[in-house]
């Protein structure tokens, strides 16, 4: 059997990780996490975004590379697609800023492994924050609902132009604490990893 690359992507506070650790159990393949709250830029990027930004986006950038270097073959289900790096740069980094990322970027991920199928998660606005007064973290308390509204708008946006991807409204689904909701989620990503094999096969 091949292996398989799954990137779950979204908003912030959608349940990406919380996804990745539900479908991996199901589908029995490893986990991927990116290194969040390890970001020493972090708190203070969400306190002045325009001055932290690049350092941010830079962090995240170098640790995301190597995570996915490691990949090898491994069948794995990522919290993360390496191509939400140009999705935050591009909202918080000045044009000067943003053509010297653009570069990097293009120059690490030239020949880096790129998911197979790639499922982007989407919710109204109350519900990501919700979602983010729930889970608790510090250095998020600051982001604003126009970050989080430009972000649903960017995300819903890629997904247009992204291969092999699935779009997935969770407003109304409790993919966690509700069985009945996953087995919606996780009937409509196995229908696409299947259409995703024949493709990769013929």
């Amino acid at each position: 059997m091949m292996s398989l690359y799954i990137a779950i992507e979204g908003p912030i506070g959608v349940g990406k990780s919380s996804l990745t650790r539900l479908l991996a159990e199901s589908l029995q393949m490893e986990t991927l996490y990116e290194i969040v709250e390890e970001n020493p830029f972090l708190s203070d990027f969400y306190e002045d975004i325009s001055k932290w930004s690049f350092q941010t986006e830079m962090f995240f950038l170098c640790n995301r590379y190597k995570q996915i270097s490691d990949l090898a073959d491994r069948s794995v289900v990522s919290d993360y697609h390496i191509l939400k790096n140009k999705v935050f740069a591009r909202n918080t980094l000045n044009d000067a800023e943003y053509g010297m990322f653009e570069k990097i970027y293009s120059v690490m991920t030239e020949d880096l492994r790129m998911p197979d199928v790639t499922v982007f998660l989407t919710a109204d606005l109350t519900i990501l924050k919700k979602r983010i007064r729930k889970r608790a973290r510090d250095f998020e308390t600051s982001i604003t609902d126009d970050y989080l509204l430009t972000l649903i708008e960017d995300y819903n946006a890629i997904y247009q132009s992204t291969a092999n991807a699935l779009l997935i409204d969770t407003t109304e689904l409790d993919f966690v604490q509700k069985p009945d909701d996953y087995k919606k989620v996780l009937t409509q990503i196995t229908t696409l990893i299947g259409e995703n094999h024949v493709q990769h096969t013929q």
